[in-house]
């Protein structure tokens, strides 16, 4: 009989993701009439295809390939391509207050690499990591293959409760790292307000631990005021997460990270071991799309009034739809809706099943929390549909309600 080696204890606390099954389920082929209704998403949480600036793209492709092909297919340095760390270095010296931004920013695949390589670096087994409750899934996955201990404080209309992390904090508590979404985070869509940024930045100095500002939407803003980056009142305990998945395209796979000098460094290292450097090509495309400001603006600026009005389509097909079943607040930005089941009516998984007959899926709130916390909540993503299939979906989502009704 073959033996075989036995898994890493840390594997114990990897878990399978629904959203990737989902984000799967969004990407196979729609059924035909014949066969059934379209498949309609508020799960995933991925840009639509007509968010991506494919002709600027092929353009950039042609200008890259053809005047630098030998740097932009060759390796590239682990920090990232030093055209690219100009041009994020320049924009976060403005919204980040960041004057000298040489020796703290690090390209990486995505930011979710950038959570793996923090967890990585900082994290021993029972470790305490805080995280805001509902969390964003990637995150809470990223955290648990280092075995910490995971601590969830609350978000309400105003973010992540800081006091109650600032309770939890003298009663004993001492976290490593403190993350959070705080730009109309995933799945909550909350935003954390500025008088809390100040209250967070404050409990890091205190107690010395390391905020996590992962903000992939915050550019994403379609109402209201931009908020300054907790990382402007204090970039000495902040570590600023970047990425260029929802504001151009998540098949580049490039983030990147703004990091204390004194965590920056190890980081980099870190890296060097996981994947060399993240890839050149990407970069290169990037570097040349952000190198015409005006483009990038322009782009951004369709970007939010997509959004905007698969927002409004979204919550005013639940108000009009399904009052008394279902609640969503109104979002300022991002992609994302979090909804509550009335009472009385089912738990958001039954819901969610029932939905799922209906060809239309939702993520039960229970998704979002290692405590099972959300049983009667779900996120809604408004970004996949056009405002009418949006109200489609809603529909279905109603005759889901009326088929748990039937059933008892």
């Amino acid at each position: 009989m073959t033996s075989r080696p036995e898994f890493a204890a840390r594997t114990v606390g990897m878990r399978p993701s629904k959203l990737r099954e989902l984000v799967a389920a969004a990407a196979a082929p729609h059924a035909d009439a014949a066969s059934g209704p379209e498949p309609l998403s508020l799960g995933g949480g991925l840009p639509p295809a007509e968010a991506f600036p494919a002709q600027a793209l092929a353009r950039a492709a042609e200008r890259v390939l053809t005047g630098a092909a030998t740097t932009a297919l060759q390796y590239s340095a682990t920090d990232g391509d030093p055209d690219l760390l100009d041009l994020v270095g320049a924009d976060l010296a403005g919204r980040l207050r960041l004057p000298e931004p040489a020796g703290r920013l690090l390209v990486t695949t995505g930011s979710q690499q950038a959570l793996d390589l923090i967890a990585k670096v900082l994290l021993d087994p029972g470790d305490v990591a805080v995280v805001e409750s509902p969390a964003y899934v990637g995150a809470l996955r990223a955290l648990a293959g280092y075995q910490p201990r995971i601590v969830e404080v609350p978000v309400d209309g105003d973010g992540m409760d800081t006091e109650e992390l600032a309770r939890l904090l003298r009663t004993g508590l001492r976290p490593k790292l403190c993350y959070l979404v705080p730009n109309f985070s995933n799945p909550s869509g909350r935003t954390l307000t500025a008088r809390r940024r100040v209250r967070l930045a404050a409990l890091a100095a205190r107690y010395g631990f390391l905020i996590v500002e992962d903000d992939p939407y915050g550019q994403l803003r379609f109402a209201g005021a931009d908020l300054p980056p907790i990382a402007a009142d204090d970039a000495e305990q902040v570590v600023y997460l970047g990425s260029f998945s929802k504001l151009v395209a998540p098949g580049l796979r490039v983030g990147y990270l703004a990091a204390p000098r004194w965590l920056h460094r190890t980081l980099t290292v870190a890296k060097q071991a996981t994947d060399l450097n993240s890839a050149a090509v990407s970069q290169r495309l990037l570097v040349a799309l952000l190198a015409d400001p005006d483009w990038f603006a322009g782009h951004l600026a369709g970007l939010r009034e997509l959004y905007r009005r698969r927002a409004e389509a979204l919550t005013g097909a639940v108000a009009d739809r399904l009052a008394g079943r279902l609640a969503t607040p109104t979002p300022d930005g991002g992609m994302f809706v979090w909804a509550s089941v009335q009472t009385p009516g089912p738990d958001a998984l039954e819901l969610a099943r029932a939905a799922m007959r209906r060809a239309v899926s939702v993520v039960p709130g229970n998704e979002f929390s290692l405590a099972d916390a959300f049983p009667r909540h779900l996120r809604l993503s408004f970004s996949m549909l056009d405002p009418a299939r949006l109200v489609s979906a809603v529909d279905r989502l109603g005759d889901a309600f009326d088929d748990l009704t039937a059933c008892g």
